[in-house]
């Protein structure tokens, strides 16, 4: 089991100017461990060691670094930030498109300023594993025993970050400890693959991994490279997109695509925010009643870190 802490020094500052429209809050509340934000702060590892602390100031965006004595890799990673965080983007075909969608519109209308937070291939391929199969509550909660169980902690002023747990902390037996039943092994040959050394320009090598299926593909290009047109299709969104657009479930897919095209999944991203990753049957009776706005239930995607704080186990853990 990781054990380790680690005092981070302040390694360097940096002041942004927000983009217009942009929404550092927002982009940092969703899908976020409480270590990732605390309502107003916005924290991102950037490397080994390493972690970015982000605040918002009117029409500025405040950043520092806090490093590992001796770690330089985030030299190179901070250029990196505008692009992982989403600034600067332009999603206004996107939004046209999605404006009025009984799926994808009621985050555009709600969240206009939130943007997709991009991780490490690595990072991306442990919450494809994860949500295999599982409920919101499920998925999270087996990534969150993860983290605390394989995760060294970070301590900066602003708190305890965990950080990524790496392949050599995660053994058979801590997957198993960690529940998470048949995907520990997927996992465990993720990290005997090297698939932590992998970026998006090699991510076609993840195919090559027993257990690592179309869905899980998709999502990683999705969370890790930005790609939007990689759409993670699951029984879900499936069934709800057939339900929403009035078509049978075997051409759910398609459909998506013809709305979306390049944008299908931001879409299918934003369907589950909306619907708070709900369970099928309560978000199908959402669905009917057009309430396809985030934040109806808790825990959610943009309130998920308010209950699994870096310390403590949660009661988002074992229940679906």
């Amino acid at each position: 089991m990781e054990s380790a802490s680690l005092v981070l020094e302040k390694a360097y500052t940096l002041e942004l100017k927000r983009p217009e429209g942009y929404s550092l809050r927002d982009t940092g509340r969703v899908y976020s461990f409480g270590w990732m934000f605390d309502g107003e702060l916005v924290k991102v590892e950037l490397c080994t060691g390493s972690v970015a602390v982000m605040r918002e100031e009117g029409d500025r965006i405040l950043l520092e670094v806090y490093a590992e004595r001796g770690e330089k890799c985030w030299e190179e990673e901070i250029s990196r930030i505008q692009w992982i965080m989403g600034m600067g983007e332009d999603l206004g075909e996107y939004q046209r498109l999605a404006r009025g969608d009984p799926l994808a519109g009621g985050v555009v209308e709600t969240m206009p300023g939130m943007r997709m937070r991009s991780t490490s291939v690595w990072y991306a391929s442990l919450v494809a594993v994860c949500q295999q199969n599982a409920g919101f509550k499920q998925g999270w909660g087996m990534l969150y025993r993860l983290h605390l169980l394989a995760s060294r902690r970070l301590r900066t002023p602003h708190g305890v970050y965990l950080e990524t747990p790496r392949p050599s902390s995660l053994s058979l037996e801590v997957l198993h400890e960690a529940r998470l039943g048949y995907r520990a092994h997927t996992v465990h040959r993720l990290a005997q693959s090297r698939a932590h050394e992998l970026d998006c320009s090699s991510l076609e090598r993840l195919r090559e991994i027993h257990g690592i299926g179309p869905y899980s593909y998709a999502l990683v290009r999705l969370l890790a490279c930005r790609d939007y047109s990689a759409l993670p299709m699951d029984r879900w969104l499936r069934r709800l997109a057939a339900e929403a657009y009035k078509v049978p479930e075997q051409v759910a897919a398609d459909e998506i695509s013809r709305r979306f095209g390049r944008w299908r999944g931001l879409a299918a991203l934003h369907a589950t925010i909306g619907f708070d990753a709900e369970p099928l049957r309560r978000a199908l009776e959402r669905l009917r009643r057009g309430e396809n706005r985030p934040g109806l239930v808790e825990p959610s995607p943009i309130s998920l870190w308010k209950y699994i704080p870096p310390m403590a186990s949660a009661p988002l853990l074992g229940s679906r």
